[in-house]
């Protein structure tokens, strides 16, 4: 049997890799195409280790740093994703596009077959968006016999209608294990489908978590914050501009600048006092996070003029955690108090929400300078800094899709945690 093996290796593999790097069969995918990292194991008995998302990984939207961290060290992952927004892909040892048309099974069985191969997939870890990226999962699944775990990120289902309640149920049940990134999204699911869900938050980088309370600066420069995070709705941006632009606070954006579907023009900028920085290196947004007395965030406003309602109702912007847990700055949110943003602010006693209202804005703002206040809330951040540490996260996902359940209760304990907020009142 193993010289069998042995020739079957010596005489067909040239040709097996071949077909595995151009696509092989010929099929009906212009653009099929696998990309192999230098990196990637030759062992064609290697546990292979899919992910499935709607776009390119790469540090250019929150999805992309959040994956790297939760799979940082592990070896023999095989991206997919759905279509190409970004122009960059920069996660797996293998990565490839395939995108079925509607729910048309036998085409994803025939694509998922032809880009894996006759690979040894164990796992499939689905963060789906639209419909696609759960038929591709399924389908990988139903070809491999492999364990599904689906990780929600965002909302398409509950709150939104991009994905059918029969396919997500379908998924949810095929699920050995159920994430969401934070409660109010996992309860939301679990109220629907009557599915268990389990926490998997957007964890920070280890090296640049601040355990210790971080020092208070004497004096802060007056009338100056920063802008965290991306906007996922035009109005948002429109609306906080608006908001600021009477305010007099000079504003530092560190966040996504372009979009594919949104507009920042410079001089809405210019006017609401707004100076945009862009993505930069996760070490040095830290530092600088530290120089600000609060982080502004955008969200929700749930009132009637966004187009993207659904999924911001129940989407927590990780760069909130992050902010959290590398500086303890204060986080004020601007748009609805219902929002999960509001919520995780509220729980935590680390910051506070204000609508989009030019005045009320402008005097929350000024109340953020407050030394009692800014104590508060920096002390309260520390106390969860740690438990937001990507420490140990790639082991925890690896050991819980085994199992299908957590391999330790790290997340749920957070979240079970009792709020610390202190009362607005209290700090008149």
């Amino acid at each position: 049997m193993a010289t069998m093996q042995f020739l079957r290796t010596l005489l067909l593999g040239p040709m097996a890799r071949l077909r595995r790097s151009w696509g092989g069969d010929g099929g009906d995918d212009s653009d099929f195409r696998l990309v192999t990292s230098p990196a990637a194991p030759t062992d064609p008995d290697a546990a292979v280790h899919v992910v499935v998302t709607l776009n390119e990984i790469n540090d250019m939207h929150g999805t992309g740093p959040l994956l790297k961290r939760v799979f940082q060290g592990r070896r023999g992952i095989f991206s997919i994703r759905s279509r190409d927004d970004w122009g960059t892909q920069e996660f797996g040892d293998w990565h490839m596009k395939i995108s079925p048309a509607g729910d048309a099974r036998p085409q994803a069985v025939r694509r998922v077959r032809r880009g894996l191969g006759d690979r040894q997939i164990k796992s499939v870890t689905c963060v789906p968006f639209l419909a696609a990226e759960i038929v591709t999962a399924l389908a990988i699944t139903q070809t491999y016999g492999c364990r599904l775990c689906g990780y929600i990120m965002d909302d398409q289902n509950v709150a939104a209608n991009g994905i059918p309640d029969s396919l997500m149920r379908e998924f949810l049940e095929t699920c050995s294990l159920r994430l969401a990134t934070h409660p109010e999204l996992g309860n939301a699911y679990e109220q629907k489908y009557g599915l268990p869900f389990h926490c998997l938050p957007a964890v920070v980088p280890a090296s640049l978590v601040a355990e210790h309370p971080q020092p208070l600066l004497e004096e802060f420069r007056p009338k100056r914050a920063a802008l965290l995070g991306s906007f996922w709705d035009q109005s948002w941006f429109d609306r906080l501009c608006a908001a600021l632009e009477p305010s007099g606070f000079q504003i530092d954006w560190y966040g996504q600048n372009w979009s594919p579907w949104f507009s920042f023009p410079s001089e809405t900028l210019a006017r609401a006092g707004i100076s945009s920085f862009g993505l930069v290196p996760e070490d040095r947004l830290a530092a600088e996070l530290r120089g600000y007395p609060f982080v502004i965030v955008p969200s929700g406003a749930f009132d009637g003029y966004e187009e993207n309602t659904g999924v911001a109702s129940l989407s927590l912007p990780g760069r909130i955690l992050f902010a959290v847990a590398t500086s303890h700055t204060p986080i004020l949110m601007v748009g609805s108090e219902r929002s999960c943003g509001a919520a995780f602010v509220e729980r935590f006693g680390i910051g506070m929400t204000v609508p989009y209202d030019a005045a009320k804005l402008a005097h929350t703002m000024e109340r953020m300078y407050d030394p009692r206040l800014q104590a508060t809330m920096r002390a309260n951040a520390a106390k969860i800094a740690r438990s937001l540490s990507d420490e140990g996260v790639a082991d925890w996902l690896k050991e819980s899709i085994e199992q299908g359940r957590p391999a330790d209760r790290r997340f749920e304990n957070l979240f079970a945690t009792p709020s610390s907020a202190t009362s607005e009142s209290s700090w008149r």
